[in-house]
């Protein structure tokens, strides 16, 4: 209720100021006609107003009708007026008009926080439509200027630096929902999301999905795995959805596109799998701009074949921008967002803001964009090991020589030991080649031992006379967080503590 209360006062105050400034000519030329000629000074405050209070179309509005109205009421109805009088007074209305316009190009600079905005909230704000699947009392944004989420609102993981706008349309009420998240994911790196839902109940749909993408993604499938399932859940959540395709009525067809990226702060590379849907936009340091080209996939929910996974490098300080729009490939203008994306922005929330510009004449889009950071040898070591027992002993000493470099040597017991199991399992039931990598980042220590064998393992409860079975349970007693994630080369077994830095020794 609260945006669209400020919608009605923007839309008031614009007509207002019109009023004023009619009410004001017409008391000019009645008073003029008695031989009094008086100028009221407030109408240079005007266009300042609106370009302070009302979006940028409204603003321009008012700025040029007062402008218009001094020219045809000084300039031609009202006779008796000195030169140096008309032109004081044309060109202090018109000095206001170019000042509204400079206060309205700083708001785009300053942070916007819609006053409906929280933190938790977990999809992009919908118009109510009152159908069922639908979230009841959704309030609707402010179509201009676009509303952004708030930076609280996203995940802020310390590799990536993240901004994500919107903007809504005014078609199709209830029919469309856009949603943006960023997911931390084990080794340091993380998940980007951006997607869309069309058709009945799409909040709510939208909502089920972003629960879906965050599980799957927790249990570390690569993304065009993640895609796959995420295919298979919206099936389950709407099975009408192949016999409505089938049938002559599409219009109540629910469709969805999302795009799962996943960036490695370690080795800088991104791997992105998506729909159909806008291809991603990369921006390097230099301020070269490309696009990411993906394999051509239908909306979710309307294909039986698997998904495609297409990687990408990205150097330290390189830009990422996701988006998704509701217009065709032929409306939007590539060269125009690339040439957006080529200017130099004073950050990744200026950013957001010239590519929805640029996606017009989109009615709806939703824009992620992301600055990457890279890790280096500072906070992670990385080790190969051969296939032998006695590798277990190299491994802990690599282990205690590196925490102590660190300052962390407080976490070696608990460290070393955790490395000895994962080691341990790994030359005992798995192949090589066999990788041991630390990770020291977010105040955490993150111990993966990576292998050839696809074969997971499984934590179980070991009886008392079993000789083995005990390792990974050792290791969940230990470890915050533990897992396992497959790639085309075999797997890799990580654990995560805490590791606070060694107090400083005292001397007396």
């Amino acid at each position: 209720m609260t945006t669209m209360t400020v919608t009605r006062l923007n839309g008031r105050l614009c007509a207002l100021l019109i009023v004023y400034i009619g009410a004001s000519c017409a008391v000019q030329l009645e008073e003029s006609a008695g031989g009094l000629v008086r100028w009221s000074g407030l109408s240079v405050l005007v266009p300042v107003t609106a370009a302070a209070l009302l979006p940028l179309r409204r603003s321009l509005i008012i700025g040029i009708v007062t402008l218009a109205a001094s020219i045809a009421t000084y300039g031609f109805a009202i006779r008796g007026v000195s030169a140096g009088g008309r032109t004081a007074v044309i060109a202090a209305v018109a000095l206001s008009f170019v000042f509204s316009l400079v206060i309205y190009r700083a708001r785009r600079y300053l942070p916007y926080v819609p006053a409906t905005a929280t933190p938790d909230r977990p999809t992009l704000p919908r118009p109510a439509n009152r159908q069922a699947g639908n979230v009841p009392d959704t309030p609707r944004a402010v179509p201009v200027p676009p509303p952004g989420i708030v930076p609280a609102a996203l995940p802020q993981p310390a590799v990536v630096e993240l901004a994500g706008h919107y903007r809504t349309g005014c078609d199709h009420l209830g029919m469309r929902a856009h949603w943006l998240d960023a997911i931390p994911l084990s080794g340091a790196r993380v998940g980007l999301v951006v997607g869309t839902v069309t058709g009945p109940g799409a909040d709510a749909t939208a909502a089920e999905l972003r629960a879906a993408v965050r599980t799957l993604a927790d249990i570390d499938l690569q993304p065009e795995e993640l895609l796959t399932h995420l295919n298979d859940v919206l099936a389950r959540l709407r099975p009408d959805i192949r016999t409505l395709r089938q049938g002559n009525d599409t219009q109540t067809t629910v469709s969805a596109e999302c795009l799962y990226a996943v960036y490695d702060p370690i080795t800088c590379h991104c791997t992105l799998a998506g729909t159909e849907g806008p291809p991603p936009a990369v921006v390097t340091p230099d301020g070269a701009v490309t696009t990411v080209d993906l394999p051509e996939s239908p909306p979710l929910g309307q294909t039986d074949l698997p998904f495609e996974a297409t990687g990408v490098g990205l150097p330290e300080g390189s830009r990422l921008l996701l988006y998704t729009h509701s217009a065709t490939a032929d409306e939007l203008d590539s060269q125009k967002l690339t040439s957006a994306l080529a200017q130099p922005e004073p950050s990744l929330d200026a950013t957001c803001r010239s590519a929805l510009d640029a996606l017009l004449p989109a009615p709806e889009a939703a824009v992620l964009a992301v600055r990457t950071h890279a890790l280096d040898t500072h906070t992670v070591a990385a080790w190969d090991l051969p296939a032998d027992p006695a590798a277990v002993s190299h491994a802990r000493t690599h282990i205690t020589e590196k925490l102590a470099a660190w300052g962390l040597t407080d976490a070696a017991p608990t460290t070393e030991l955790i490395v000895s199991e994962l080691v341990t399992n790994a030359i005992r039931h798995a192949e090589p080649p066999i990788q041991l990598r630390l990770i020291h980042h977010a105040g955490s220590l993150v111990c993966e031992v990576a292998d050839g064998s696809s074969t997971s393992p499984h934590l179980r409860r070991a009886c008392t006379f079993d000789e083995n079975g005990r390792g990974l349970f050792i290791i969940a007693q230990l470890a915050e967080r533990w897992g396992t994630r497959h790639n085309h080369h075999g797997k890799t077994i990580w654990a995560e503590h805490t590791a606070t830095p060694d107090e400083p020794a005292t001397t007396a």
